[in-house]
């Protein structure tokens, strides 16, 4: 064995009939003892390096074997232990600088995969787009909504997720609520109708019928003191000024800002003070029942 570039020999005798036994390193004597017949182990350093000649007795026959114990404590284990959690700590960070590049890495290509597919998709649409109706169903997992939408197209149905998210209630860009039922366009490929995309700002007739009664019941509730011809005046002057988003504002005209930041009173404020909205609801609004 070497210990800073220099060698040990090491050696061991052991008579067959006497069992004494010798153990010697380089030329100096580390172990003498007397009729050794069973297994046995000696321990002893060699500069700061604990070592160990053991003899197994299996049968008649002797086995000798030379080890270098790594685990006592001793000076040169603690150091050699200081010296492997370095390494193990220089490895750890290695590969956990490695594994983070790879999952950037990963995370990029899916990035541009998705980009990819979404130009690629937005051609096809382009050069074969269809469209029909779709209707929206939300269920509930775990108290989470999950929104699906539904279709039909070359006389198969088709079902898709839209890319929206919907915690803690679903709402739409436009701010007016979304539930079950609802319709909305649909475009999709004619050739490929699983490439589709659901365009919630073109609500159909039956629907934007159904938002405009939603916001003038709204509307009923916060302003008794209105008419009922006044109110869908005025209703209908929002959104012919300002389309889904003006319906919005109205329908959250007492919501704060904190919980809605796109439509609230204050949004609402801003939409009934507007000069021109004020025009037409002053030349179309001002009557009675």
């Amino acid at each position: 064995m070497g210990d800073a570039k220099r060698n040990h020999r090491v050696g061991l005798f052991h008579g067959n009939k006497t069992g004494h036994l010798l153990i010697y390193c380089n030329a100096r004597v580390v172990f003498i003892d007397f009729k050794v017949r069973n297994s046995k182990k000696y321990s002893f350093f060699i500069n700061d390096e604990l070592c160990e000649i053991r003899l197994e007795r299996k049968g008649d026959r002797m086995f000798y074997y030379f080890d270098i114990n790594k685990e006592a404590d001793t000076p040169r284990n603690r150091a050699r232990r200081k010296m492997e959690r370095k390494y193990f700590g220089q490895t750890l960070l290695f590969f956990g600088g490695f594994a983070l590049l790879l999952i950037l890495f990963l995370v990029g290509m899916n990035k541009l995969k998705n980009k990819y597919q979404k130009e690629q998709s937005a051609v096809l649409l382009a050069a074969q787009k269809g469209e029909t109706l779709g209707k929206v169903r939300i269920n509930s997992i775990q108290n989470v909504p999950v929104i699906t939408y539904f279709f039909v197209a070359n006389n198969q149905s088709y079902s898709a997720s839209p890319n929206m998210k919907a915690t803690p209630l679903p709402f739409l860009n436009n701010g007016l609520p979304i539930e079950s039922g609802d319709e909305f366009m649909v475009e999709y490929v004619v050739s490929n109708p699983d490439i589709n995309q659901i365009n919630f700002d073109r609500p159909s007739e039956k629907q934007l019928q159904t938002y405009r009664k939603l916001v003038i019941e709204k509307y009923r509730r916060l302003h008794p003191e209105l008419a009922a011809t006044q109110i869908r005046c005025r209703v209908e002057v929002a959104f012919q000024f300002k389309g889904l988003g003006g319906l919005a504002d109205v329908y959250y005209q007492n919501v704060s800002p904190k919980n809605n930041p796109t439509h609230n009173r204050l949004t609402f404020s801003r939409l009934t003070q507007d000069s021109v909205f004020k025009k037409k609801v002053a030349e179309n609004c001002l009557f009675g029942d």
